[in-house]
């Protein structure tokens, strides 16, 4: 699902909500009227009828001549002896119009000088739907108006309100943990907003300052082993070339050396994996890829030589990322590296890319790799001792800051590594 803004998501509920409301009111409104206005017919009808009947008394039971104006009133004698009015909708033929009109028609039973009559008087119901129209309308209209401001002044006051809020967020996305200038929120009005601001300076200055000791830390133990470790080399290297050393002796002064060469360049990968954790490398350019590929092939032309590994390319010319070069660079060699690493003799490499996507296929004697340790620190199947399991570890670091996405999978013979851009 895709996001939503806090302010568009607040006023499209409160619009939801208020719209809701408005359309009760405007039916509870209209039932209303529209059952005053009836009932105001209604009390037309009944005071014809009573003025009428009341004439008829008045003549004897005979039909008066102003009875007779009345084209809408009729009274004749009924069969039935009951007493009792009913109220009813009907429609009437109009000649002069020549179509059919509605009407509010009473019939009523009375029982007059002794006698039982029916009677029936209507009423056009035009007025009634003109006042009725004439409401409706007025409301629809002062309706529309008032979603209109509501939503104006509620986006208005939210976005006013949210301010603080969205300008703490802004400073969040530029704020880096390794820059100099701290990170100022100020203060707001409104006290959630004012307290929260007070917790994440309180939050990014704690994580600034373990970040800067985590960081001297590193630099430090790297320079202090460093140092140690440059002076035995070259003391072992000095104590080798004595000749009165016997081949046991130097044997065995090799091995410490070839130890403390494994151990300084240990110490410097992991060096360069905390810088890639810490976001060291912040410069960014446009790179493309095959110019890049194609230079880091050039490292292992010694491995595809003797192995006799077969390289296939398959690169589009403005295939290209925007990344720290150096990441790129750490990226493509330790892929590349993986790839001849953990081949065979007389086997293949693939390597494809394009503007979203890199990959790298390649022919092994191993079986499939558990994806979800391969790229973890030190996690190898390989017995080779210049093997520290951290080259996919490194990978990994680089597509999580670049926000990448690698996945491993065994595609029939070929093991295949893909970063998507």
């Amino acid at each position: 699902m895709k996001p939503i803004k806090l302010l568009t998501l607040t006023t499209r509920n409160y619009l939801i909500i208020f719209s809701i409301l408005i359309f009760l009111f405007f039916a509870i409104f209209y039932s209303l009227i529209r059952k005053e206005v009836l009932r105001s017919s209604d009390e037309i009808l009944y005071n014809k009828k009573q003025h009428g009947i009341e004439l008829f008394k008045r003549n004897g039971g005979q039909l008066s001549p102003e009875i007779v104006l009345y084209s809408d009133f009729s009274i004749k004698p009924s069969s039935k002896h009951v007493i009792g009015d009913k109220y009813s909708d009907t429609t009437l033929y109009e000649s002069v119009d020549r179509e059919w009109d509605e009407f509010r028609k009473l019939t009523s039973y009375d029982l007059i000088n002794g006698k039982y009559y029916r009677i029936e008087i209507v009423i056009p119901r035009l007025e009634t739907h003109e006042i009725i129209d004439s409401i409706v309308q007025s409301l629809i209209i002062i309706f529309i108006i008032i979603v209109i401001v509501f939503y104006i002044a509620t986006r208005y006051l939210s976005r006013k309100l949210w301010h603080s809020f969205y300008d703490t967020l802004e400073q969040l996305n530029q704020f880096k943990v390794d820059h100099p200038q701290e990170l100022t929120l100020g203060s707001s009005r409104v006290k959630e907003f004012d307290l929260l601001n007070k917790s994440i300076e309180s939050l990014t200055q704690r994580t600034r300052n373990a970040f800067q000791s985590q960081k001297q830390f590193i630099e430090n133990a790297s320079h202090e082993m460093q140092t140690p470790l440059a002076i035995t080399q070259s003391k072992l290297e000095l104590l080798i070339e004595d000749p009165n050393l016997t081949e046991h002796q130097s044997q065995l002064i090799q091995t410490l050396i070839n130890s403390t060469d494994r151990l300084t360049r240990l110490n410097k990968t992991l060096q360069l994996l905390s810088k890639i954790e810490n976001q060291q490398f912040i410069e960014q350019e446009r790179l493309l890829l095959k110019p890049l590929i194609e230079q880091t092939l050039t490292y292992f032309e010694e491995q595809q030589e003797n192995l006799r590994i077969e390289v296939k390319l398959s690169i589009e010319p403005n295939a290209a990322v925007t990344a720290n070069r150096m990441l790129v660079d750490l990226l493509l060699t330790n892929l590349i590296k993986n790839a001849f690493f953990h081949n065979q003799p007389n086997g293949r490499i693939l390597i494809e890319a394009n503007a979203s996507s890199f990959t790298i296929l390649n022919t092994s004697s191993a079986d499939v790799v558990d994806g979800d340790k391969i790229f973890n620190r030190f996690y190898k199947q390989s017995t080779n001792k210049d093997s520290w399991g951290l080259g996919l570890a490194i990978v990994k670091n680089i597509c999580t800051i670049n926000q990448w996405t690698i996945t491993y999978r065994k595609k029939d013979d070929l093991h295949s590594f893909e970063v998507i851009f």
